[in-house]
This record gives structure tokens, sequence and C-alpha cells, in this order.
């Protein structure tokens, strides 16, 4: 591409837009202009957030069954410290990941150095097989490590929104949320194709591969795969016009630059607030879902696995028709943000207040008997006498609302509206923060909900989720005027050229 070059070290393409004067597109390496959408870049990054967001949830539906079998003792408390172990690394590196791209002018080694990062994650899990005690420290350990891997998730979504045009923007982010979506959905799914191994499983090489294992070796595989896309594959290209606009004086024929106004503090903070209660709604119901289940529902640990996975499957199967659709139709056209926020934001409100125990239903939780996994554990919780059962169906089908339709909904429109909000300039911090946001709801929430489900049950989680809920739909309704697209922030201001 041919442009002028400023004595800041960038250079004005022929669009008007600002790339880096110093890239050798001869390295790989290197972040390169561009003029227009690079799909493949993004159908790449798409298929590298699935990956790095199945690391997190293929182990939802195993990992707890699965520290029971090592230590028969651990309490919901003890096993929400180590769900909440992978969101606290998560938190810490996101923008330490989001800071360093900045830096560096790219997110491609960021994204090598996370895969390597998170295969340790999965070598430490599989380890646990070959240990005598300390199950529960090394599981946590585990999470840890992977945890930080994905940190440069962020970097997915940052790179969608400064490499595609104004036009593109929503399906290109479409693309990466959707890659997190269904990794985050179908990851449980995922634990079915593990299931026929079972408990004992088979031996390989001497490593025992169960439906327990199974998933750590799994990831190990998409992380290798993973490494080796963004290594072969995947090549940067930049719309970015980092904060500035080139504009011409017609007086003198100067090229200028029209600087960007800062963001909109408020929209910015609605928007990572609304992140961090989706993710802490979801990994409240993953952390606690399958001693839920098991108790609500009289389910015993293997049967709890296959039937949490195949609720998963269902629901991730209807988020991947419905991204699909959003990428490749035109029906995104139709897709008003903040209105379908608003419905995203709805279904789970619905669904919790149905599915709460109310004290004058009728049926309670059976009582565990010895020998058993299934039932309430009176030995373990005190209020498993006055707990009502729920409905079976009605949990499952609005599960699968939720977790199918309305977070596909919010992973498309909060997304999109963020990165608008934002405008067009490095996005990588900012991301970074957003995805911290997120972090934070993963990592509170199996502390603070287990904690609550051990000495309540779960009718305060589901309290204290419907709350929430409503303070915050309460707070779209009544900021709604803030959501407005960048452009309609920009100022007027023009400087001249150093």
């Amino acid at each position: 591409m041919g442009g002028d070059t400023i004595e800041t070290g960038e250079k004005i393409l022929d669009d008007g837009s600002i790339g880096q004067s110093n890239f050798d597109q001869t390295e790989a390496m290197l972040p390169t202009p561009s003029d227009k959408t690079d799909w493949k870049s993004i159908y790449l990054a798409g298929s590298c957030a699935f990956i790095q967001a199945t690391q997190f949830a293929i182990f939802f539906t195993s990992m707890y069954p699965y520290i029971l079998t090592l230590e028969h003792n651990v309490t919901q408390t003890s096993f929400g410290i180590v769900v909440a172990m992978y969101s606290v690394s998560q938190a810490i590196f996101s923008p330490v990941f989001g800071f360093w791209s900045n830096r560096i002018g790219q997110v491609r080694f960021p994204l090598i150095v996370g895969f390597i990062v998170m295969a340790f994650g999965n070598i430490t899990y599989l380890s646990l097989q070959y240990l005598s005690s300390n199950h529960l420290y090394v599981m946590m350990l585990a999470r840890l490590i992977a945890g930080g891997g994905t940190g440069n998730m962020s970097l997915l979504r940052a790179y969608a929104s400064t490499a595609s045009t104004s036009k593109d923007r929503s399906r290109a982010i479409a693309c990466v949320s959707g890659g997190i979506a269904l990794g985050t959905m179908m990851g449980p799914g995922l634990q079915l194709l593990f299931s026929p191994l079972g408990e004992n499983g088979i031996n390989i090489l001497g490593l025992n591969i169960s439906i327990y294992t199974s998933p750590a070796l799994f990831c190990l595989i998409l992380n290798v795969t993973g490494l080796l896309i963004v290594k072969l594959a995947f090549v940067e290209k930049y719309i970015i016009n980092h904060g500035k606009n080139i504009v011409q004086d017609e007086e003198n024929g100067e090229k200028k630059i029209k600087k960007l106004a800062s963001p909109d503090f408020i929209a910015i903070l609605l928007c990572i607030i609304t992140r961090f209660s989706q993710i802490f709604l979801n990994t409240t119901i993953e952390s606690i879902g399958s001693a839920y289940t098991m108790m609500m529902f009289g389910l015993e640990k293997e049967e709890s696995v296959s039937i949490n996975a195949g609720v998963h499957t269902v629901a991730g199967s209807i988020a991947a028709f419905m991204f699909i659709c959003f990428i490749f139709t035109g029906v995104r056209r139709y897709m008003k943000n903040r209105v379908f926020t608003f419905i995203s934001l709805s279904i789970p409100l619905v669904w919790l207040i149905a599915t709460y125990p109310y004290k004058f239903y009728s049926d309670h939780v059976q009582l565990m008997t010895n020998g058993s996994n299934a039932n309430c554990d009176t030995e373990k919780y005190s209020w498993c006498t006055d707990l009502t059962k729920v409905n079976e169906y009605v949990y499952y089908i609005g599960f699968i609302m939720v977790f199918g339709v309305a977070f596909s909904f919010m992973n498309i429109t909060v997304t999109t509206l963020f990165s608008k909000v934002i405008g067009p300039r490095p996005q990588g911090t900012y991301q970074g923060v957003y995805q911290m946001a997120g972090s934070f709801g993963r990592m509170l929430a199996p502390l603070l909900m287990s904690y609550v489900y051990t000495l309540y049950g779960p009718s305060i989680p589901w309290l204290i989720l419907i709350v929430n809920l409503v303070v915050l739909i309460s707070a779209w309704i009544i900021l709604r005027v803030r959501m407005v697209p960048f452009e309609k922030y920009e100022t007027k201001k023009i400087e001249p050229l150093n």
C-alpha cells in the first residue's frame, strides 16, 4: 500500500487510515495494515476462542464427581475454591496480556505463550491420578495455571474489533464471541464423548484415560491444535487508526490528525457490569450444577455427568445454530443490540423465578442413603429436611433457554456495544478489563455461592441472582441513552501534525 509517512512513525494509507510505517511484511510475526476485513484471520481467531473457552467449560460436569472419587469428604465450599482458581489467574493476566499486546503491537506472540501455559495446566491435571494425597490442592494448581494461559482470550476480541471495518464489526465480533460462547456451552457437552470410558477407563502407556481424566487429555490436544493454528496460519491485519483520523485541510492542502474523544465511562461501566453479572450467573449454575442435580433430582455421579453433558449439548447446538445464522446470513441487520440485551437479561430472570424452591411446594427432596451419592446428604447439609423440590423439566428447559438462547444473544450484543463505545483505537487493554470483569464473576461465584449453598441450600443463591438481574435490567432501562456508538461522541477538534 502507498501513502505518506509522518514523523510520528505512522503511515497514512490510501484510504486515510493509519498503519505502522516500520512493519517489515516479510516477517510473519508482525501485523500488516489492511483496508478491508480479513475474514480468514477473523475465522481463525474464532477457532482459537473456541479452543480457549473449552479449557474452562469441559471440566464442569466431571470435576466435582472426580474430586469426590479422590477425596470423599470434599465439600461444595472447597470445590468452589477449585473452580475459582482458574478465574483468579485469568483476572490477573487478562489486563496483563492486553497491556503487553498493546506494547508490542501484536496479539500473535501472546496467543502462543497462552497456549503453552494452558498445556502445562492440563498436564498438571493429568498428574492427579499418580498422586496418593493432596489431590484438592493439585487440582487447584492445575486450574490456576490453565486460567493464567486463557488470560489472552481478551486479545481475540480486541483483534476482531480492530481488524474489521465499522460495517463488519458486529459480524467479526460475533465470530470471536461465538467461539467463546460455543466453547463455554459445548465444552460440558463434549464430556459425552468420554462417558463410555466410565470411572475406571483404560490404560495406555501408563496413563489412565477415564471419564474424569479424558477432558484434560482432550484439552491438551486442543492446545497443540491452537498453537499450530496461530504459528502456521494466523496473520494479523489491522484497520485500526490508533485513536486518530487523518483529514485534509482544504485551505493549505496539509494532512492533519483529528483526535478522538475519550469513550463514555458510564457506557463502558454498564457493559463491564453486565459481563460480570452474566459470567457470575453462568459460573454459579455451573459450579453447583452437578451437586445441585444430584441432590435435587436424585442422580448418581456418572448419571449426573451424562445428563448435564447432554443438556449442555442441546444448549450448545442451539447456540451454534444461532451464531451461524448471525454470521453467515442477514439476520444480524434486524438485531437491535440494546433490545436483545434486555431480552437476554429477562430470560434468566424468568427461569430463576420459576425454579425457586418455594416453601409452599408439596414435594421435598429425598435424603441420601448409605452407599449412594444421590439425593441430599444430611451429614453435610442441615437444610435437607426443609428443602422443597423443583420441577425437573422446568429446570432443564429453562437451562437450555438461558444458556442456549439468552447468553448467545448477550455474547454478541454487549460485546459489540462495548467495542463500538470504545471506538476506533487499540482495544487490548480495554478488552483485557472486559475479560477481567468476567474473570472476577467466574472467581467470586464459586467462592461466594458455593459457601452460601453449603450453609443455606439453593434458595439463597437463587435469590441473590434474581436481585442482581432485577437491578441490572433496571440500569439498562435507565441508562439506555448512554449506550450510543462511539461515533456520536467523536470530537471535532483538529490539530496539526508535528
